[in-house]
């Protein structure tokens, strides 16, 4: 019965992604990318919280409370919470500057914003490297699901049948089939959370307060925020979620979302509205809590909520959450590796063959998005273990992208040379800190760190340098452009 829903959920997605084709207006890099501009606020909800909660929501958030507690669930609510409000006035500018730049990825608007095609370049370069451990995380989280759900699906033939139908869903109609399949997988993501949240209360004597009451019994420093060792204090810790939280926007598939918005005011609207989505939240962390109460000697810590789960329910339920679990890492899979895509076809490609046809552009697009995803199956099945801090990883890397975004929006003095070596000043620093320094200075986030650095050697560069004339025309255009009337 397992396999049955399981099998039926991925069907049934097929069919939403075929359905999703009606309204495409041809095969431009801006339908395939961003569908045109085209997507209402239902849409954009969908599309925009698609991406963020992956598979990593399902297995990853109570299997790291389980490990470490308190800190990891502090932090997993908070940064996206807070992102949120970042949002609300970040992304109505995004969209305005998108449209002036006619922008269909984060490196178009940048590229545009400073007049430089190297900028381009950088910011795809770094776009596509850090897009890379995203991508394995929805592979390693498959890998731990299909391994314990057993459902009669081994993990190499999950990989392969999720790799298939997330270029199926790109190759049918680019972005827009992933974001009406969204509507179906988060769905599907809430619930197989609040029935697992659920069904962890009743079975436990004494339901919600009686999981606590053991915690606090038996392991009471897992209710708590430690203050060693230095890399789980409370100093980490916010550094992290503060980091995190400006970075939110800046992952390349989170920028590409925003522009598929028809207008500014849908995507502040949805700000407001996308809090709503952490109600699953206080499931996630009951389900960890009970599987520190009642089965803490679990061979894996990433098979928390599972556990729970086959217990607990239910045959067809385990179908149920299988192949909404399956879903989740395909989405994600389907908008990160288009994303890589256009990134490679429109920022690189593109601006070392700027005489290229819309045709050629959008061929290279699905073709790299196929090269992506059938790399990322063959590292999944030699490399399948990549689960542990890979959205540390690539959030240290992708929002190194966020000075120039800020200089972008409020200083005209800023120009390609200052923000090109902060970014490049942000990236190597990374990598210098994570591995030189084993205890971060002063207990903070190392990608906060390399923040800062990325900051000074933008503003000290753009004192140095001077900002190029087309780009401060732009940079006053955009100052002058009216919210919601530019299209």
């Amino acid at each position: 019965m397992a396999l049955v829903v399981f099998s039926i959920i991925l069907i049934l997605s097929v069919v939403i992604a075929v359905a999703s084709k009606k309204g495409a207006i041809g095969s431009s890099m801006d339908d395939v990318m961003t569908a045109s501009g085209s997507f209402g606020a239902f849409l954009i909800f969908f599309v925009s919280v698609g991406e963020i909660y992956s598979i990593g929501t399902m297995i990853g958030a109570p299997g790291a409370i389980f490990a470490n507690g308190a800190s990891y669930g502090t932090w997993f609510i908070c940064y996206i919470l807070l992102a949120y409000v970042v949002g609300y006035f970040l992304n109505p500018a995004i969209w305005r500057m998108g449209q002036l730049a006619k922008a269909v990825s984060i490196g178009d608007v940048i590229g545009w914003r400073y007049n430089s095609k190297g900028m381009q370049i950088l910011v795809a370069l770094v776009g596509i490297g850090f897009l890379t451990p995203w991508i394995q995380n929805q592979y390693a989280g498959m890998a731990i699901l299909f391994e314990y759900l057993n459902i009669g699906v081994s993990f190499v033939a999950a990989v392969v049948i999720s790799s298939a139908l997330a270029f199926i869903y790109i190759a049918i109609a680019g972005i827009r089939a992933p974001a009406w399949v969204s509507v179906l997988k988060d769905i599907l993501l809430i619930v197989s959370i609040v029935v697992v949240g659920v069904a962890a209360a009743v079975h436990m004597p004494g339901g919600v307060s009686g999981i606590f009451k053991t915690v606090a019994e038996t392991k009471p420093e897992m209710l708590v925020v430690p203050t060693e060792p230095i890399t789980k204090n409370v100093t980490f810790l916010m550094s992290t979620i503060m980091f995190q939280m400006l970075g939110f926007y800046m992952l390349p598939i989170s920028f590409q979302a925003l522009l598929t918005s028809k207008n500014e005011h849908n995507l502040r609207k949805n700000s407001i509205y996308m809090p709503l989505y952490m109600i699953m939240f206080p499931f996630l962390v009951i389900a960890a809590y009970y599987a520190v109460a009642q089965i803490p000697d679990l061979p894996n810590k990433d098979f928390a909520l599972l556990a729970i789960a086959v217990d607990t329910l239910p045959e067809w339920t385990i179908g149920l959450i299988a192949g909404g679990g399956a879903l989740t890492a395909i989405l994600v899979m389907a908008i990160s590796a288009l994303c890589v895509g256009g990134l490679f076809s429109k920022n690189i490609l593109g601006v070392i063959k700027p005489d290229m046809p819309q045709k050629s552009m959008t061929n290279w697009t699905r073709i790299v998005t196929a090269v992506f995803l059938i790399f990322g199956m063959l590292t999944a099945l030699y490399f399948p273990a990549l689960m542990a801090n890979v959205i540390t990883l690539a959030y240290g890397g992708l929002t190194q992208t966020f000075v120039a975004i800020i200089f972008g929006f409020f200083w005209k003095g800023a120009t390609k040379w200052g923000v090109g070596s902060g970014i490049i000043a942000g990236v190597v620093s990374l990598a210098m800190i994570k591995n030189l320094m084993p205890i971060p200075w002063f207990g903070m986030n190392f990608g906060f760190w390399a923040l800062l650095i990325n900051l000074a050697v933008a503003f000290l560069v753009s004192l140095l340098t001077k900002p190029d004339a087309l780009a401060v025309r732009r940079f006053e255009a955009f100052k002058a452009a009216k919210p919601n009337q530019i299209r």
